[in-house]
């Protein structure tokens, strides 16, 4: 049997903090979000390395790592102009590959 690649859709977790805030957004921000998510979990590489990986993403969300000398580390996704964000990480495990969702804010 040869194993094949894990591939998407990934499962996503939140912290305790980020899913209390993000049950507590504007519906506005909540919809974004959720948005933000569908994208996310259906990625090849949620981290959306290369040049012109998120060419394919809307317009209103951007992906990047905070530092670039992190790029496996966490990333932001900034929504609709740096109006709110998701700071998530990607774990690559060969039995659960997930993103876990650290900060969610919507101002």
């Amino acid at each position: 049997m040869i194993d094949e690649p894990l591939r998407p859709p990934w499962q996503m977790e939140w912290t305790k903090q980020a899913q209390h805030d993000f049950q507590n957004m504007l519906a506005e921000g909540s919809d974004l979000v959720m948005s933000a998510r569908a994208e996310l979990v259906t990625a090849e590489d949620p981290y959306f390395r290369g040049i012109d990986a998120d060419a394919s993403l809307p317009h209103w969300m951007t992906v990047r790592p905070p530092a670039s000398t992190s790029p496996g580390g966490p990333h932001i996704v900034d929504l609709s102009g740096g109006r709110g964000w998701l700071i998530y990480t990607f774990m690559r495990r060969d039995a659960d590959p997930q993103i876990v969702v650290t900060e969610a804010f919507w101002a």
